[in-house]
């Protein structure tokens, strides 16, 4: 849920005290407290936990320029190493050799929708040359759809042109090189997430930090990470530019550099139902986990691990609610008893409210290890179940501050009065419960896909991996 409907429900707990209600009544705003408490869970993890938490690989396909805050990053020929392979950079310098124009075929591997392979050969035009930018020089290549745009943009390449080139650093038999491109490649990305996997098996975790891809004119290149358990893959395809609403509005890579498939040499489940989408966002966080799962040993994965933590368990509802109580207590509040239980019920609605979503959350440490999963209604940001809930909060502030009136400004019984205020919030629920039983359905097909331990076996057998 998003932080506003979290925080409306603080609000509506605090109006089922009676004597809270006429503390607003009469100006007195300490009742917001329950408000505060029940947007805290969020507030802890994002604004701290999100920074102090421990990453072991930080993925960044396209660094950020220092300067202007978005990639490519203009760097030195001499800054650059094979770390940087599938990088995407920019560097300016003075064309020195021309060592290859002409034509040829290019052979690269495609992906269908079923996930099955394709091999396509087709013919491209290529130039490759030298650019020297006064610290060294690198190897710069550019075919197939690049050439046609790097032509475009430059005109016919001569010895002595100075130019801009964007592109992202590889590997050849000479040394580095850049190959001219509007993206990083989507390879390194899947190589590093199936070292982390393979690394948390041995090791017991590994956390990954996969950041963004932001463009000049405060847009994004989207990519997705999907990985594939029973091929032991971790697939990544490089997606078109999006505003930072997530609407795409083209610049599509070629085929021949939109997807990285990486092998993985160990067994892993996922427990996510959706591939990782980046894009506008600052970049998700995912924990490699090793598991007991049916008798096997097995790496699974938890999408942003500082989150969802003791933050958001009952248990830290009841420590806020004691802390509360002291607090104020302390400082005369005469309702102190009153606040202290609006703070301990305003974050167990934060709790029971991101339950109706997938994550899910360990309710109650430390008696309680696991967590426990979502209820699958709706996505955290889904319009639906948040307007329901905000609404269904609205609604009883209104009836409580209705009966704790006298004479009632609505003159209406408490059941047919909330039934009145609440029909849109009931509608919208019973909506979500409907389309949840076919999202189940799918992810319940998904699941058996993703943690099909009779396929790790299967590859096992037949040298698959």
């Amino acid at each position: 849920m998003r932080g506003f409907t979290h925080y409306i429900s603080g609000l509506a707990a605090a109006t089922f005290f009676a004597a809270l209600v006429g503390d607003l009544r009469l100006g007195i705003l300490i009742p917001v407290i329950a408000a505060a408490s029940a947007y805290f869970p969020d507030f802890v993890d994002f604004k701290f936990g999100k920074f102090l938490a421990r990453r072991d690989y930080e993925i960044d396909p396209a660094p950020w320029d220092e300067k202007k805050h978005y990639a490519p990053k203009l760097v030195k020929v001499s800054e650059l190493s094979e770390e940087n392979r599938y990088q995407f950079f920019a560097i300016e310098g003075t064309v020195e050799d021309i060592l290859v124009r002409g034509s040829g075929k290019v052979s690269y591997k495609v992906l269908r929708e079923d996930g099955s392979e394709e091999t396509v050969t087709e013919e491209y035009n290529s130039i490759v040359f030298t650019l020297n930018d006064g610290t060294g020089k690198i190897t710069v290549e550019a075919f197939g759809d690049d050439y046609e745009f790097f032509e475009e943009e430059f005109g016919k390449i001569e010895e002595g042109k100075k130019l801009l080139v964007f592109g992202y650093v590889d590997v050849g038999e000479e040394g580095l090189k850049l190959v001219v491109s509007d993206a990083p490649h989507p390879q390194g990305i899947a190589d590093t997430i199936a070292r982390a996997i393979e690394e948390a098996y041995r090791e017991g975790e590994r956390i990954v930090k996969i950041h963004n891809i932001r463009l000049p004119g405060d847009v994004y290149r989207r990519f997705l990470v999907h990985l594939d358990p029973p091929k032991r893959e971790v697939r990544v395809e490089m997606g078109p530019i999006v505003t930072p609403g997530g609407v795409a509005i083209g610049g599509e890579v070629p085929e021949y550099r939109k997807y990285g498939v990486a092998k993985v040499g160990v067994p892993f489940i996922k427990t996510y139902p959706k591939p990782t989408r980046i894009d506008s966002f600052s970049g998700p966080e995912i924990a490699f986990r090793r598991a007991q799962f049916r008798g096997k040993t097995v790496v699974k994965d938890r999408f942003l691990p500082w989150h969802h933590g003791f933050s958001h368990s009952l248990t830290m509802g009841m420590i806020i609610g004691l802390v509360v109580f002291a607090l104020f207590k302390l400082i005369g509040y005469e309702h102190a008893t009153e606040l202290a239980l609006a703070s301990m019920i305003g974050q167990w609605l934060h709790v029971f409210e991101d339950q109706l979503g997938f994550m899910g959350s360990n309710l109650l440490p430390p008696i309680t290890k696991d967590v426990v999963p979502g209820f699958k209604l709706g996505e955290s940001g889904s319009g639906l179940t948040n307007f329901s809930t905000a609404w269904l909060m609205i609604a009883f502030m209104i009836w409580n501050f209705n009966r704790f009136t006298d004479p009632r400004p609505i003159p209406m019984s408490d059941a047919k009065l909330l039934l009145l205020l609440a029909w849109p919030s009931i509608v919208g629920f019973a909506i979500a419960i409907v389309r949840s039983f076919r999202l189940r359905r799918e992810i319940s097909e998904l699941m058996d896909y993703y943690t099909n331990l009779e396929a790790f076996e299967e590859m096992e057998e037949v040298g698959g991996i």
